[in-house]
């Protein structure tokens, strides 16, 4: 899958050939659910965080994954566990999001994406209590109630 013509655009290497994030926010179920299963390739994941321009620990920790084992991983071109790899698409997903909200917003030009979401999840969020919303990418219930966060910023409710 991929998309041209956007400045948003971002690619990731994936067992199924080019994937991009806003085409994984926007697949159906049973295709992600198919992707989680095959795995991320170690190596996709290491790609997709490094992006974020945050010290790749500090990622891999919120994302409750090894940097051991990516690293080992990624070094014998292995495929995360499923569990893993659903995690990694979480995120993957939360930036197909934003860069979807900015598509849908108008303009999408030279707005980096993935940069606003790595400096918004660092940030206190009041309906989080004051937490940051990276505190909540270890589970799936937590990556579903930061997407919930970015619908409400969307739509201007209170988040």
């Amino acid at each position: 899958m991929t998309r041209a013509g956007t400045a948003i655009t971002t690619k990731v290497e994936a067992p199924t050939g080019n994937l991009v994030p806003i085409d994984l926010f926007r697949a159906g179920a049973a295709e992600k659910i198919a992707f989680i299963k095959k795995g991320v390739p170690a190596r996709t994941a290491k790609y997709l965080i490094r992006g974020f321009n945050l010290d790749q620990k500090v990622m891999l920790d919120a994302l409750s994954l090894k940097t051991a084992t990516i690293n080992r991983k990624a070094t014998k071109n292995q495929v995360l566990s499923a569990d893993e790899s659903e995690r990694v698409i979480g995120l993957a997903e939360l930036l197909g999001q934003v860069e979807a909200m900015v598509e849908e917003s108008g303009n999408p030009e030279g707005f980096d994406a993935r940069t606003w979401l790595a400096n918004w999840l660092r940030r206190p969020v009041p309906a989080l209590g004051g937490a940051k919303p990276l505190e909540y990418l270890d589970t799936m219930k937590g990556q579903m109630l930061v997407s919930k966060l970015l619908q409400q910023m969307q739509t201007g409710a209170f988040a």
